[in-house]
């Protein structure tokens, strides 16, 4: 059979998501007859790479493995950003493909994206920030947090304080803007919010803000560059960053073996054990991974004293104790 033909096939799939399409669907948007449609499907099923799931009433969908659940399509979808604290995350895959699932990363411009994906299942995992996490349980998103993950990473980057501060939506990065003004005895200030980290970092260079709350390793770059540095850690100390999300749609099995891959991977790289170029899949120069190395630390533990230290200076309706603690794994 013509290549073109199953990745076409392939490609219209893809552009379906997670709803996937019937076959009589794809007869029409790929142009090719029942017959061909069929036997490439047939191909398709028995290198795992699609399956026919119940559609409305008697219907059947055609759905690439990789968006159904991974007991099934044994492909597990992570959300993420580009972030050098996941150093830990070669150290993750491995583990999970021990279980024999494969891994597909999917980059997003900013945590609220990510986990706006997962709420919505188009991802199996997100790695973004427990508050963040705790935002979109509070409003009804089916997702759960499992313990433990990165402490620290956040710093506000700034030429004035009191002035316009960049962030990121709903993350640790706006509560770090929010705490250390507070800290400093500073109003509260105007705080914009950009959908890349990219692009916050050219605008605040450019002077579109007098502060940027940011990441690793933009935060170090731009400290590098001489603008001045503030720390989170060092006015609410030790606090939670990103840690790991299921969408509870997960069997239990898999989320199970998750937890476990998770767990053990947070446990090598406390204990020193970093996996080669463990930055390369983000496009993220490996030179980075000492400033990781020197601006988080990881546990596979829960400290709830972390993180009401860091609600004192934000909690509200959204992000408060209770939502957080009906969003962790117990």
């Amino acid at each position: 059979m013509e290549p073109a033909i199953r990745e076409r096939i392939l490609r219209i799939l893809e552009e379906a998501g997670k709803d996937g399409l019937s076959q009589g669907e794809l007869v029409e948007e790929s142009g090719y007859s029942k017959s061909w449609v069929s036997e490439v499907l047939r191909e398709l099923e028995k290198r795992g790479l699609v399956a026919r799931v119940p559609g409305p009433g008697k219907t059947k969908r055609v759905v690439l493995s990789k968006y159904l659940d991974p007991s099934i399509g044994r492909t597990i979808r992570i959300g993420l950003v580009r972030a050098s604290e996941y150093i830990y995350l070669p150290n993750f895959i491995k583990h999970l493909k021990t279980y024999g699932y494969e891994v597909e990363l999917v980059l997003f411009g900013n945590v609220s994206d990510a986990t706006s994906a997962l709420a919505r299942a188009d991802v199996h995992l997100s790695i973004t920030p427990l508050y963040t996490q705790a935002a979109y349980r509070a409003l009804g998103a089916s997702i759960r947090t499992y313990r433990g993950g990165a402490l620290g990473g956040a710093s506000l980057i700034y030429r004035n304080l009191g002035g316009r501060t960049l962030s990121s939506r709903a993350s640790t990065m706006e509560i770090a803007a929010i705490a250390i003004h507070k800290a400093l005895h500073y109003e509260m200030p105007e705080i914009a919010y950009y959908d890349k980290p990219e692009r916050g970092v050219e605008a605040f260079i450019r002077g579109g803000a007098d502060a940027i709350a940011i990441w690793e390793p933009y935060a170090s770059e731009l400290e590098n560059l001489g603008f001045r540095r503030a720390r989170l850690v060092e006015y609410v100390g030790r606090y939670y960053c990103c840690t790991l999300a299921r969408h509870e749609n997960l069997s239990y099995e898999v989320a199970q073996r998750v937890g476990e891959a998770w767990e053990r991977a947070l446990k090598e790289v406390r204990s020193g054990v970093v996996l080669q170029n463990p930055l390369q899949a983000l496009g993220i120069e490996n030179s980075a991974v000492d400033g990781a190395l020197k601006e988080y630390e990881y546990t596979e533990e829960l400290e709830w004293s972390y993180i009401k230290k860091v609600l004192s200076y934000v909690s509200g309706f959204l992000l408060n104790l209770t939502t957080v603690k009906e969003l962790l794994e117990y």
